[in-house]
C-alpha cells in the first residue's frame, strides 16, 4: 500500500505532463503559417494555368491589425523552372516572363463587422475571419501563362515552385518601420514544385 501511496503522485506528475505536451502540440498546430495544402497545374492549347489551395492561419497580432482597419496583402507567386531554358520551348515571337504573381487582400469593415477577401477588383464579403481564411487560399484557372505562349517540344515538361507570403512591404509605412526585424509578421508557405499535365 506505501508502494502505491509514494507511485501515485509520480504518475499524476507524468499525467500532467503529457497533458501540458499536448496543450503545447496543439497550439503550435494552430500557430499561424501559411501551408499549401493542394495544386495542380493544367497545360492546354499553349497555355500553363494553376489551381491551389492554401491553408492560412493568423496569429492575435495579424487578428488585431485587421480589427484595427490595417488591410493584408497576400502575393501567390510562380516561378517556371522547367525547362530551366524555358526560351527554346516558345515561340520566338512571344514574350515569355517565366514568374506570375497574384494578390490577394484581406480586410475588415467595422460598420458591417465583415472580412473581405479581393483580388483585383473583385470582392467577396464573409461573416467571420475562418471563411474569409478559406477564401483567402483558394487559387482557380490562374493563368501563369496565357494562349499560346509555351510551346512542347519532344519529351519536354513543364513545372515550377509555387508559395504564398504575407507581403509585408504593403503595410502602411509607419507599421513597417515598426516591424523591423520582427519574425512573427513573417508568413510564408514553403515553396513547392508544381508539375504541368497536358490537357486534350
Amino acid at each position: 500500500m506505501a508502494f502505491f501511496t509514494r507511485c501515485l503522485p509520480r504518475l499524476e506528475i507524468a499525467r500532467w505532463l503529457m497533458r501540458l505536451c499536448a496543450c503545447l502540440m496543439l497550439a503550435q498546430a494552430c500557430a499561424s503559417g501559411i501551408v499549401l495544402e493542394s495544386s495542380e497545374g493544367i497545360e492546354q492549347d499553349g497555355r500553363l494555368s494553376i489551381d491551389a489551395r492554401f491553408r492560412v492561419s493568423l496569429d492575435s497580432n495579424h487578428e488585431n491589425a485587421l480589427l484595427s482597419g490595417v488591410p493584408l496583402t497576400f502575393a501567390v507567386e510562380f516561378t517556371l523552372t522547367q525547362p530551366r531554358w524555358y526560351w527554346a520551348w516558345r515561340r520566338v515571337a512571344d514574350w515569355f516572363d517565366p514568374s506570375a504573381r497574384l494578390d490577394f487582400k484581406l480586410s475588415y469593415h467595422g460598420l458591417t463587422r465583415t472580412y473581405r477577401v479581393g483580388v483585383g477588383t473583385l470582392y467577396q464579403s464573409y461573416d467571420t475571419l475562418s471563411e474569409a481564411l478559406r477564401a483567402l487560399g483558394v487559387v482557380r484557372d490562374w493563368r501563369v501563362a496565357e494562349r499560346g505562349t509555351v510551346t512542347r517540344k519532344l519529351d519536354s515538361r513543364f513545372a515550377g515552385q509555387l508559395s504564398m507570403r504575407l507581403d509585408t512591404a504593403s503595410l502602411p509605412k509607419p507599421l513597417q518601420l515598426s516591424l523591423l526585424g520582427d519574425a512573427e509578421w513573417k508568413l510564408g508557405s514553403v515553396p513547392s514544385t508544381v508539375e504541368f499535365s497536358a490537357q486534350p
